[in-house]
């Protein structure tokens, strides 16, 4: 990426935004997920309409992101959508599982299975033989997400998780749900799989705005009407003063005030606080 280029944008589809091994990761101070299945309807829904319509495109809205590498992204504005989308496609995968599981074309769907995974989830590092996955979420739903959902275990105890993990976990549940009802692809793997590698990976289309520093980073997140849940006031200051901080223990620090100011002053009012601190 040259440092000549402050920002550039181009309009690229899901399986491009995580070819060539990229990978994207929030930083800690991001939100934590929050959709809902409101917000997994629409995109169930969309997708669905693509199946119908194979020629259609549906856009997904703009991605923001910070390049560290050539590879290697933070994610600005977008956590969101691309949580919902992994976990979707590892409903998928542990469809086909099942399916080869019950000996149905055990053969072709565990294959099938084993390479949706190395394309959408993560694939092993050659020489350490680890899996590396190609989405890393927040402090609070990281943990949660690689050792649960990517691992494809439910958890021991759900009702002791965080509200955004438990979120992440019935995301999976409503998928694994919605691809159980999908009448024409039931015990299909072949239609199951080109749900994922053609439907969702060539049709769902990004604006992806790739920046290279924090203040452009943070200039565009804050004008873009991105789709999905719209962060507040205090949401976008929360992220820009983390994103300032450059040591572990200043972060914890820093996250621990915060906390406390939200509890006295509370998410609700902070931006009227704000304004009179101000002035």
């Amino acid at each position: 990426m040259g440092t000549t280029n402050a920002l550039n944008a181009a309009t690229i589809n899901f399986l491009e935004l995580i070819g060539n091994s990229k990978t994207y990761k929030a930083p800690p101070y991001q939100r934590d997920y929050a959709w809902t299945e409101a917000e997994w309807d629409d995109l169930w829904n969309d997708i669905l309409e693509l199946r119908r319509n194979p020629d259609s495109r549906h856009y997904m809205g703009a991605l923001v992101v910070q390049g560290e590498t050539d590879r290697e992204f933070v994610v600005i504005d977008g956590q969101q959508r691309l949580a919902t989308i992994s976990i979707l496609a590892l409903a998928v995968i542990d469809r086909l599982q099942r399916m080869a599981e019950q000996g149905i074309d055990a053969a072709q769907n565990r294959e099938r299975a084993t390479e949706l995974r190395n394309r959408f989830i993560g694939e092993k590092d050659p020489a350490s033989l680890v899996e590396r996955s190609r989405l890393a979420l927040n402090k609070t739903d990281d943990g949660f997400y690689q050792d649960y959902l990517v691992q494809i275990r439910a958890p021991l105890n759900p009702r002791g998780l965080p509200r955004s993990n438990k979120l992440l976990h019935k995301c999976f549940a409503y998928f694994s749900d919605a691809l159980e009802q999908l009448t024409d692809a039931q015990d299909d793997g072949v239609a199951l799989a080109s749900l994922l590698s053609e439907t969702v990976a060539r049709k769902l289309l990004f604006i992806l705005v790739t920046v290279e520093d924090e203040m452009n980073a943070y200039t565009v997140f804050e004008t873009l009407n991105a789709r999905g849940l719209e962060l507040t006031t205090t949401d976008l200051l929360k992220n820009y003063l983390f994103s300032k901080v450059n040591t572990a223990a200043d972060l914890c620090a820093l996250q621990r005030r915060w906390q406390t100011l939200i509890a006295t002053v509370t998410q609700e009012r902070f931006t009227e606080f704000l304004r009179y601190h101000l002035l």
